[in-house]
């Protein structure tokens, strides 16, 4: 009976130990993982520390970004859907300089003049009335006449609704991710929508065109005499920057919008120095706010951030990259002097410098190559965990154009990072590799395992050690007692 006695004691024990030591594995698991790292470590932290603070604003959405890199400086609902009104005809105004010539002749439809609301703006065309495509570029980007909206969307389009096809197929191939247009105009209509991400996406491209520039940029413009008008129409721009009546440093182009459920819209480019800004304000609930808030976006971008150019020098990549192309005649690697980059920019905070961003690269996978340049990958630059700059990889072909016939062992699957990595998509080939955080986790795995082992260790040697050898003692008194 006191063996019995005993022996369930130390059963107890036993359990009560393995228990505990059970407690501290799971314990041990889940509390190291979520050690905070220093900043070097941890790029979100630096992120958080690092990034200028933003105004407050009253706006329903806005965003403003750099328009060369494209890097997001400031966001507010910037995927939000919210009604466009006239910013609209940014979409119009591109769409129209992408696929018209300037001389080219609009001639306004009995729809353009009849199918939209009358006291909606306008410049009031007759039906049958001739301008050049400039001229009601014009008309739309300063007045925000929607006649000519109408008028420009057919003659691109050959309809409104065939023009409406256009401008969402264009808006999926710029990376809008929510925006649908019914019409060319803005004017509401349920399923007519954006948000100020993709406004400023939209806006980008206008910006490399100098047509655009000098037509949104302009405070008024005359229209001149037309076949059906024996008079000038002298117009204004809706913009009360570009006009003067409420006057910012540095205005290059912009647009207007206003309609009952859309509020008041603003999409406003900015330049100073090698610095150009797209701010862009949805829904403010007036003028006076519309324009104040966009003065304070456009202060903060100028007054904390910096842009600086990527030269190739520092985009040289690591010699141990594998061959570009894999073919008889054709084997270049990708530190050969055929193999350059396009000029890039990067966007940092003052507080930053360039030796704080990390390099991303992906090569895309090409059968084809015409003679000259042809843009092969990109390089990606993030810092923290934002998105701040990138620059094409471009392989120059001196001869004839040619065909390659890569099999699947040979095709390129080229992915280099310095830091954190950028992933594209569509044919890009990418590896992501976080040697950082793997290194963490092996770490701590093995903390882990050690700790399991020393305690085991420790409760073999002062527990079941010491207990085997008393049980062991016990049973030869017992066995002797017998005798």
């Amino acid at each position: 009976m006191s063996f019995t006695h005993k022996s369930n004691h130390k059963h107890c024990h036993r359990k009560l130990f393995l228990a505990v030591l059970l407690c501290f594995s799971v314990f041990a698991g889940l509390s190291l993982p979520t050690i905070s790292y220093a900043t070097e470590e941890n790029p979100a932290i630096a992120d958080d520390l690092q990034w200028p603070t933003g105004p407050q604003l009253s706006a329903e959405g806005a965003i403003l970004i750099d328009a060369e890199t494209g890097a997001v400086l400031y966001e507010k609902n910037a995927e939000m859907r919210l009604y466009p009104a006239s910013t609209t005809k940014l979409m119009t105004a591109l769409l129209a300089l992408e696929n018209s010539a300037l001389g080219e002749t609009v001639t306004v439809s009995h729809n353009a003049v009849y199918d939209i609301e009358v006291d909606s703006s306008r410049i009031w065309v007759d039906e049958g009335e001739q301008l050049s495509m400039e001229d009601s570029l014009y008309a739309l980007m300063l007045p925000s006449a929607n006649d000519m909206a109408y008028a420009i969307a057919e003659h691109v389009g050959g309809t409104k609704e065939g023009f409406a096809q256009m401008m969402n197929d264009r808006a999926k191939e710029l990376g809008c991710v929510n925006t649908h247009f019914m019409n060319p105009h803005g004017l509401d209509e349920e399923e007519h929508y954006t948000c100020p991400a993709d406004l400023a996406r939209i806006t980008r491209p206008l910006l490399k065109n100098s047509a655009f520039i000098k037509i949104s940029g302009s405070k008024n413009y005359q229209i001149p005499p037309t076949n059906l008008c024996n008079e000038s129409r002298w117009v204004l721009n809706t913009h009360l920057m570009i006009r003067g009546a409420q006057p910012y440093d540095g205005i290059i182009a912009g647009k207007t919008g206003h309609t009952d459920l859309a509020g008041a819209n603003l999409v406003t480019c900015a330049r100073h120095g090698t610095m150009t800004l797209i701010a862009v304000i949805m829904k403010a609930p007036d003028d006076t706010t519309l324009y104040n808030e966009t003065a304070a976006l456009l202060d903060y971008g100028f007054d904390n951030f910096t842009t600086y150019n990527i030269t190739d020098e520092q985009l040289v990549l690591n010699n141990d990259v594998p061959p570009l192309f894999n073919n008889e005649d054709t084997v270049q690697l990708m530190n050969s002097d055929i193999v350059t980059t396009d000029s890039g920019s990067v966007v940092l905070p003052f507080s930053a410098s360039l030796s704080d961003v990390k390099k991303s690269v992906s090569l895309t996978q090409l059968s084809s190559f015409a003679e000259g340049k042809n843009t092969i990958g990109k390089v990606t630059y993030t810092y923290g965990t934002r998105v701040v700059g990138s620059a094409n990889i471009v392989y120059t072909n001196d001869g004839p154009a040619f065909t390659l016939q890569l099999s699947p062992e040979d095709a390129p699957d080229t992915t280099l990072s310095e830091g954190s990595d950028t992933s594209e998509t569509g044919n890009e080939q990418n590896k992501t590799e976080d040697s950082p955080k793997k290194t963490r986790k092996a770490l701590i795995i093995g903390i882990i395992l050690g700790c399991i082992c020393f305690f085991v260790g420790v409760y073999i040697i002062f527990v079941e050690l010491p207990y085997r050898k008393k049980r062991a003692a016990y049973l030869a008194k017992r066995r002797n007692g017998r005798r």
